[in-house]
């Protein structure tokens, strides 16, 4: 929506200031004024053959032609003479600028009389603006009119293009100012074409809108017809006066139309309003795109020309038919106006038709202030739809993010309430499983109890000693299935996070003793007992009662199981470097890889060493839980083959000095 309103703030501002480029054109073309003309006679040679000679005995026909109007004369095949008649009353030699025509005209040659012989000065485009001594629009000659004289002069003009003539005659700054004057009229035009330009390009850019690139090219187009038609892309672009420059009129006048053909397409929205006419929009299309490149690649420019003026009849009055049809169909603004934006094409045909007598003779002010007014105007009613198409297409966008927001919040609703759910289920699974689990090993602990009693007391009165082995391995066997359910209930209350430390003083030598003693009566291992003097000396640790025994069991239950029988197993208590206390188990076992040592504290993971020896995976795994709960630390160093030892590392703080 910010983006938005930006976007609609330039186009406001644009919008003025196309509305104030009139008021400023207006001012500017008012200082136009038309000077006084001399008698001037037209004479057509159809066959473009005639000379001067044919001229001077009369074989051509001359008529006068009204003085201080432009005349065109279209795009033919005939060369036009003019017989223009000078004279002097004054007292004194004056030197005066002949106007002829534009400049861009192709060929313009002047004759004059000069001691009884008749000379040709030639202009026009065969006489490149970078070698003319006056490069003005507009061709000129410089004459001489000695006092109390009267002289007559001839001009031929041929031309490709579109032949307009305007013969004056001027003093050389008058005709400066006045050239200059125009001069200010194409430049000022041509800048408001290229801030369009400008402006869609950064429009198609930001707003992804590429209505906007056809608005920017089609008025690029334009600018260089504009520049073309006026002599001043000669004078400014191709001062050499190529021969493809000529063509380039028609080329940018045709690929304008077809542009703007393409905007049709775009504001009234004919392919969905007007289907059937789309199709004969797309063939104008086509013709224009076509006309183009044959303006640049064939010699028949002057059919061309006439073809182009034709095809631009058809878009003038076809384009408020298809205006009022589209506002039928919905199109905004009634139809943007009927089309309007197409009548700088509707008045320079009607002014072209004009000057060459297909429509009764127009005044002046057209050509002066009619296209460059239906210009500006045609502009803010494009800038105006494309304004609309914009907010169309966002409020549009905006409508599906809407729907598509609601849709989505109503899928994660659903989904949220389904995962909920989900969840409720999974967690009363969870914690019928706890309970179940819980219960069975309560029930289960008591009958082990009493098995291990029962058994203790028949090893007593044991008379022989394979019974006594007998017991031994129920014995074990009742040992490794409590401390099973022991780990098992242990790791259920870490992982559930209601394990919460109950510390107190434990008698740590007392406890090494008490694990030293079970597992000798209980085991085919030699288990030995060190130690250190100030282990002894502190004796009090404080920690978790019930956690401490289970660490210790782990660590002996892993040492004895995977040792073979017989051998030692060493259980040693020192004080370390930073005055921590260090419990470390040694065996002689069957060792653990060293790829293996970060592994086997993993949850369920069994080394590829263990063989067929028993296990859940779960004692290491507790072991580091229980010392992280401490603040201590678990390490192993082990040599396969050669046994391992494992070291728990619990902080200076867990001494209690004095009890």
């Amino acid at each position: 929506m910010k983006s938005q309103r930006s976007y609609s703030l330039w186009m406001r501002v644009l919008l003025t200031c196309y509305c104030l480029s009139g008021l400023i054109y207006a001012s500017l073309a008012a200082g136009d004024t038309s000077p006084g003309l001399r008698q001037v006679m037209l004479g057509e040679d159809v066959s473009a053959k005639a000379g001067l000679d044919q001229v001077l005995a009369g074989q051509l026909a001359f008529h006068p032609i009204a003085a201080g109007s432009p005349i065109n004369l279209g795009s033919t095949d005939s060369a036009f003479w003019l017989r223009i008649r000078l004279e002097n009353t004054g007292d004194q030699l004056v030197t005066r600028w002949l106007v002829v025509g534009p400049a861009r005209l192709r060929h313009i040659s002047l004759f004059e009389s000069k001691d009884g012989r008749w000379q040709e000065i030639r202009g026009g485009m065969a006489e490149p603006f970078s070698k003319r001594a006056i490069p003005t629009l507009s061709q000129t000659f410089e004459l001489e009119l000695p006092p109390h004289s009267t002289r007559e002069v001839l001009a031929r003009v041929v031309s490709e293009t579109t032949i307009m003539l305007e013969p004056g005659l001027w003093k050389a700054e008058q005709f400066m100012l006045m050239e200059q004057r125009n001069e200010r009229i194409v430049y000022f035009i041509s800048g408001m074409m290229l801030l369009t330009l400008l402006f869609g390009l950064l429009l198609a850019l930001f707003a992804h809108e590429s209505a906007f690139l056809v608005f920017g090219l089609s008025a690029l187009c334009y600018t260089l017809f504009f520049w073309g038609f006026s002599g001043l892309a000669y004078r400014e672009l191709w001062p050499d006066s190529p021969e493809w420059a000529l063509h380039s009129i028609g080329f940018f006048e045709a690929l304008s139309a077809a542009l703007l053909l393409v905007l049709h397409r775009i504001l009234l929205k004919t392919p969905r309003y007007l289907p059937r006419l789309d199709g004969v929009v797309v063939l104008l299309i086509a013709c224009f795109l076509l006309l183009a490149a044959l303006t640049v690649f064939t010699p028949y420019y002057r059919a061309l020309v006439l073809l182009m003026k034709l095809a631009g009849l058809a878009i003038a009055i076809g384009s408020p038919v298809l205006g009022y049809y589209a506002s039928r169909q919905g199109a905004p603004l009634r139809g943007y106006g009927y089309a309007i934006y197409t009548l700088p094409w509707q008045v320079s045909s009607v002014y072209y038709f004009a000057s060459i007598n297909w429509l009764p003779p127009l005044p002046r002010w057209p050509g002066l202030y009619g296209v460059p007014s239906a210009l500006l105007l045609s502009t803010v009613f494009i800038l105006y739809g494309l304004a609309d198409q914009l907010n169309q297409a966002r409020r549009a966008h905006d409508r599906l993010e809407q729907g598509q927001r609601e849709r989505l919040e109503g899928l994660v609703m659903e989904r949220t309430l389904e995962l909920q759910q989900a969840k409720t289920m999974a967690e009363q699974t969870l914690e019928d499983q706890h309970q179940f689990l819980s219960m069975v090993s309560h029930e289960v602990r008591s009958p082990l109890a009493s098995i291990k009693t029962a058994t203790q007391l028949l090893e007593l009165q044991a008379k022989d000693d394979d019974s006594a082995a007998i017991l031994q391995r129920i014995l074990r066997g009742a040992h490794r299935l409590t401390q099973f359910f022991d780990n098992y209930l242990t790791f259920d209350r870490l992982n559930s996070m209601q394990w919460v430390l109950c510390q107190m003083s434990v008698d740590l030598p007392a406890l090494l003793q008490t694990l030293r003693d079970h597992y000798t009566s209980i085991a085919t291992h030699e288990i030995r007992l060190s130690l250190a003097p100030a282990v002894l000396q502190k004796r009090w640790l404080y920690a978790d009662a019930q956690l401490l025994p289970v660490l210790l069991d782990n660590l002996l239950e892993n040492a004895l199981k995977y040792s073979p029988s017989g051998s030692e197993v060493e259980l040693s208590a020192y004080i370390g470097k930073d005055g921590g206390l260090c419990l470390s188990v040694s065996d002689q076992g069957v060792g653990i890889a060293a790829d293996e040592l970060d592994l086997v504290f993993n949850k369920f993971f069994r080394s590829a060493q263990v063989g067929r020896v028993v296990g859940a995976g779960l004692g290491l795994y507790l072991v580091r839980q229980i010392a992280g709960l401490h603040g201590g630390s678990v390490q192993m160093q082990s040599r396969p083959g050669q046994g391992t030892t494992a070291t728990l590392t619990l902080p200076q703080q867990r001494w209690i000095d004095e009890q």
